[in-house]
């Protein structure tokens, strides 16, 4: 059955089926557990003395409590009142297993598995710190730098789960915490499973649809043995949310959601927040492909890839030079080429150059001059422009005269900065790691109220 096949059955024909990590309530006539969680005082295990509930979620209750024996205070996750024959307990054993079975910095660590009065339980490290749904909503606009590093430890804490054979299937803002010095735990491992029992079950619908995999909720046989290849999906969302301040889709209902994303495009993460650089929106569109086979293979490359991004933003990677000065281009780029090693220099004479280097592979830093032959300046500016409407490749203007009328036309087009010559090389390359700085830090392309340098 088609893509196109699976969804108009799922809209005409059925219902969608239950989303595991929103459902709350029984079906009608099914016979209850009585389970009760222990009030602030009480003692679980003879060891954890209970302080005060902390959280509450689909399948538990999470309380504050004391570690008697070591001082410490811990989490203690009770699951809650439910059906006796939902799988709930077992459910319940194989999240403390598949937390048990990682241990890395970016995981929530366990630390004991018990029955209290019949209740199950256990026992985990107590992290004081907020959701990373909660964290994101305080600290908008993101500084972008600081976000990818905050994902790169996210997507560590993932590979982990992964190199343990789990896969967590519902990883999302709220799942994750984040505390002091931005250090992140992946948290609710409670649809995890180990990747080979999802590749050979029958499929069930699982997670949460704002950052579901388009294969979990429309699966296909040839989808079944890249599983891990929906975490990567989810996180890819979480990135593009925190670094754009919207997620990829925006829909009411679970069928909607789903639905685009099984078959909608994804914005260019630079549409919605000008000034991305072209390597993020590579990294994040590769990291929401709808098909498996063209996704980011792994937690750990997509988190490289995130790494290579935020890198790109500080340093960049390729530039453009534009003089038909002989002697000023290949003194700069001399200069270049030794202030930022490994980057790619690319020097041209005239405009027509520049556009077939441009549309050869895409820089993502230019400096060009006016007084070009062949094709002006301000007129190369805007044809840039045109190829790049986010204005998310800085533009810096070297030209031997200018100022205010041309600052301001300039910087209508979206120049960066306008420098006018003579110049000194390190003015240049200083404003170059200054620009790339601002540029990780600014929701928009950064400009200077219609400053004109000199030198």
């Amino acid at each position: 059955m088609s893509l196109k096949e699976r969804i108009y059955d799922m809209e005409s024909a059925s219902p969608v089926p239950p989303i595991e990590s929103e459902r709350s309530t029984p079906a009608a006539g099914t016979r209850l557990a009585v389970m009760s969680v222990p009030k602030a005082g009480a003692l679980v295990g003879g060891v954890y003395r209970v302080l005060a509930p902390i959280g509450y979620g689909a399948m538990g209750t999470v309380l504050l409590a004391e570690d008697e024996t070591l001082g410490r205070k811990v989490a203690i996750k009770f699951i809650r009142a439910g059906p006796l024959d939902s799988g709930f307990r077992e459910r319940f054993t194989m999240e403390a297993r598949a937390m048990a079975r990682v241990s890395h910095p970016n995981v929530l660590q366990i630390h004991a598995f018990g029955d209290h009065e019949a209740a199950p339980y256990f026992v985990m490290e107590f992290v004081p710190g907020v959701t990373l749904e909660g964290w994101m909503e305080t600290h908008q606009p993101l500084d972008v730098d600081r976000g990818l590093q905050l994902m790169g430890r996210i997507c560590a804490g993932v590979a982990a789960i992964h190199a343990a054979e789990t896969v967590h299937r519902d990883i999302k803002p709220s799942n994750i915490l984040v505390g002091a010095d931005d250090h992140p735990w992946v948290a609710d491992l409670g649809l995890a499973t180990f990747a080979r029992l999802v590749r050979g079950a029958n499929h069930q619908v699982v997670g949460t649809p704002a950052y579901m995999a388009p294969e979990v909720a429309f699966p296909i046989e040839s989808d079944m043995g890249f599983s891990e290849r929906a975490d990567v999906y989810s996180l890819a969302c979480i990135a593009y949310e925190m670094v754009t301040g919207s997620a990829p889709f925006d829909a009411e209902g679970n069928t909607a959601m789903m639905l685009q994303h099984a078959v909608e495009p994804v914005k260019p993460p630079s549409s919605v927040r000008p000034g991305l650089p072209v390597a993020l929106d590579e990294a994040l569109l590769h990291g929401l492909e709808k098909n498996t086979l063209e996704r980011t293979p792994s937690v750990t490359a997509f988190g490289a890839a995130l790494e290579a991004a935020r890198a790109g933003i500080r340093k960049p990677a390729r530039i453009l030079v534009i003089d038909d000065n002989d002697d000023f281009r290949e003194s700069l780029a001399a200069g270049l080429a030794g202030a930022f090693p490994g980057a790619e220099i690319e020097c041209v004479r005239d405009g027509r150059e520049a556009l077939e280097a441009f549309d050869r592979k895409r820089p993502s830093l230019i400096i060009l001059d006016l007084d070009l032959p062949d094709l002006h300046g301000m007129q190369l500016t805007r044809e840039i422009r045109k190829r790049d409407p986010g204005a998310a490749i800085p533009i810096i203007v070297v030209t031997g005269s200018g100022g205010p009328k041309e600052w301001a036309l300039l910087s209508a087009m979206g120049v960066d900065r306008l420098l006018v010559k003579p110049v000194s090389l390190d003015d240049v390359i200083a404003l170059v790691h200054r620009l790339m700085t601002e540029r990780s830090k600014s929701s928009v392309p950064p400009r200077m109220n219609g400053e004109t340098l000199t030198d």
